[in-house]
């Protein structure tokens, strides 16, 4: 249309321009166009939707990068993805979270990959889980997605590994009291309000989380939280009591 209205071919050339640049042209909402694509959301539901797909579509025959290849732009540093194939377990890309937790992170993936192996080739389908499990003195919570060949052979295991919480070495003298102020704690009270939950001074509140970051080896209180709560999962340490009785024994020690 811009060439067959157009007085001459320069004349013709800019408006084909003008065209093509008022179409592909995007204003946002602050008034400036925007020339940058878009860029694909990152995460294990979308990583894995992606290696689902391609799955389907693949035959017996497809070899395993052709599942995943497409789904790595998708990954982030948390996720970790591995390959059994003839007996051997590879890691085709690493946690890069933290680097520290990066060697339990792949041994982890390694494990289950194995240990869910002979399950996807059984069922001769996808097998996803979310669970917590222990190692190394950690509490890892993570999610996975484990594709197996169809026909049988390889198996990709896709696994985001969410949480880590070290596991106290040694339980935490703690009493009553200490039970119900790591409850509220847990539930975002300051130690103010647990002082006056409990009907005790912010004074003695304060001591009282001094003495049980010592006694589990946490720096702030938020690694308390984290740290008493892994010992309550792993079983290592506290027995959970409801609120109302730690906050009843509690005032019973104080008015005794």
């Amino acid at each position: 249309m811009a060439r067959k209205f157009a007085s001459d071919k320069g004349d013709a050339l800019r408006m084909t321009k003008t065209v093509v640049f008022a179409v592909h042209r995007r204003e946002p909402s602050g008034g400036r166009a925007d020339f940058s694509p878009m860029k694909p959301r990152k995460g294990f539901a979308y990583a894995s939707r992606e290696m689902l797909d391609a799955w389907i579509s693949n035959d017996a025959d497809a070899l395993p990068e052709r599942v995943y290849r497409s789904a790595l732009k998708l990954f982030t540093a948390s996720m970790v993805l591995a390959v059994f194939e003839k007996e051997n377990c590879l890691i085709v890309r690493g946690y890069d979270s933290l680097a520290e937790h990066a060697p339990i992170a792949n041994d982890t993936a390694r494990e289950q990959l194995a240990l869910r192996y002979h399950e996807t080739q059984r069922q001769k389908r996808p097998v996803s889980a979310k669970e917590m499990i222990e190692k190394g003195g950690h509490l890892i919570a993570l999610e996975s997605l484990l594709l197996p060949q169809k026909g049988g052979g390889w198996c990709i295991a896709v696994i985001d590994f969410q949480l880590s919480l070290a596991v106290p070495r040694s339980s935490a003298d703690i009493d009553d009291i200490d039970r119900a102020i790591l409850q509220l704690l847990y539930e975002g009270y300051s130690g103010k309000e647990i002082g006056q939950r409990l009907e005790m001074s912010h004074r003695t509140i304060e001591h009282r989380v001094e003495r049980l970051k010592q006694g589990f080896g946490a720096r702030s209180i938020s690694q308390l939280v984290a740290i008493s709560i892994a010992a309550r999962i792993g079983g290592k340490s506290m027995k959970t009591w409801p609120l109302a009785n730690c906050a009843q024994e509690a005032r019973a020690k104080i008015d005794t």
